[in-house]
């Protein structure tokens, strides 16, 4: 029930943070019986609840072990279809508790359910795929043994975000064609090591197909390039589906273009910080005018979305600059932290409005609420645009032109 419960809460509550949320190929899961699903991991817990809300199918998720530390957060985690898996690194006393999670894992794939795991083992925001652990394909073969007759296919995943932290990002999300193990079953009964090896390499590679992955090249100049590429008119006329291509696309050829781009690159950039903007103000300048006479008119009905719904939101944003420590959990914190306090707010707004109010009022007041705050959400994601705009009018004409040349000059290089 809390599952259900949380998955509808997050998809509006990740619908608010996230400029736009796009799938690809997710047809790929099978819509029922067991699947093994492999996925990268660019923000920790964020790319669980993205899957979840994502995926119809219930998903049971393995996540890092050290945050079901406390029995309460476990049991909460627990409801929430989250169970603990460990490093090697935590010691002895984890290897005991790893086998309880693996023989978990191996129970729900045995029943025909849909078990997610991050074989990179912790996530982190660089666009850099880190080797994979071979514990969920250890428990992939134990699964198919202990299981005659039974198919298991891995259904490999890329989670890519344009930005890891910053409000009206975009994330793309898409599934590859099915890797099937048991033909390696033969091998690993007499050979595990080299079976192990070889599913971990090929699965390894099917993810690194669909994410963003410098190849073990410079993960800064891939982000620069992105982020060029995505704020320009090229990704403005591409469907969202075939924006995942075409990031996929530049990701997989960065070992070609990399070096004959990394000068335009580093000429951009130079030139962005003596200007003190952003590639987003350079693609503003190329994009049609943002009117103000929208943020006249509607600003009145903002103010009254804002004092309705700001303090949720303004303490969600205090608790995750305070507690976070990790930039790879702070959108997760943030997201997270704001629509419950927004719902506990709402809660006590209903309570204190039925309890002094005619009913009548009280839902008026409610509706009110709710109504202006998601108009000053979308009021502020239209200002930003136009704060954009206004940024790239106030740059000198000159420097404006070496700007827009140089993003050129970047876009042809990375496009070739």
């Amino acid at each position: 029930m809390l599952y259900y419960f949380v998955k509808i809460m997050m998809r509006g509550a990740l619908g608010m943070f996230f400029e736009k949320i796009s799938a690809r190929n997710l047809d790929n899961i099978p819509q029922s019986g067991a699947a093994l699903l492999i996925a990268n991991h660019p923000s920790s817990l964020m790319d669980a609840a993205l899957l979840g809300i994502l995926i119809k199918r219930p998903i049971h998720f393995f996540a890092r072990g050290d945050i079901f530390i406390h029995p309460l957060v476990a049991r909460v985690l627990n409801a929430l279809h989250m169970h603990p898996v460990h490093h090697h690194q935590g010691g002895r006393q984890t290897l005991g508790a790893n086998k309880e999670s693996f023989k978990k894992a191996i129970e729900l794939l045995s029943a025909g359910e849909l078990v997610l795991f991050f074989p990179e083992g912790s996530s982190h925001i660089e666009y850099s795929l880190h080797p994979f652990r071979k514990g969920a394909f250890r428990i992939a073969f134990q699964t198919i043994s202990l299981n005659p007759g039974l198919t298991l296919p891995i259904i490999p995943i890329g989670i890519n975000y344009s930005h890891p932290t910053n409000l009206f990002s975009r994330v793309w999300v898409q599934a590859g064609p099915a890797l099937i193990t048991n033909d390696l079953l033969d091998t690993y009964q007499h050979h595990p090591t080299i079976a192990l090896k070889q599913l971990t390499q090929r699965c390894y590679h099917a993810v690194q197909n669909l994410a963003i992955d410098s190849r073990h090249l410079s993960p800064r100049i891939l982000f620069l390039a992105l982020d060029t590429w995505r704020q320009s008119n090229y990704a403005a006329s591409f469907s969202s589906t075939h924006q995942i291509e075409a990031e996929t696309a530049i990701s997989n050829a960065y070992p070609i273009w990399w070096q004959q781009a990394e000068e335009p690159l580093k000429h951009y950039e130079d030139l962005l910080l003596q200007a003190g903007c952003t590639p987003a103000t350079i693609g503003a300048s190329a994009l049609p005018k943002t009117s103000v006479m929208p943020l006249i008119i509607g600003f009145p009905a903002a103010i009254i979305g804002w004092l309705l719904n700001a303090l949720p939101l303004i303490l969600a944003r205090h608790i995750a600059d305070q507690i976070v420590k990790r930039i790879d959990f702070y959108s997760w914190i943030l997201v997270s932290s704001s629509a419950i306090l927004w719902l506990c707010w709402l809660i006590f707004m209903a309570i204190l409005s039925f309890s002094f109010l005619p009913s009548w009022e009280a839902i008026a007041i409610l509706f009110i609420s709710i109504s202006t705050g998601q108009y000053c959400w979308n009021y502020f994601a239209y200002y930003q645009k136009w704060k954009a705009g206004q940024a790239a009018k106030k740059l000198p004409t000159t420097e404006l032109t070496n700007l827009q040349l140089a993003c050129e000059k970047v876009l042809a290089a990375i496009q070739e």
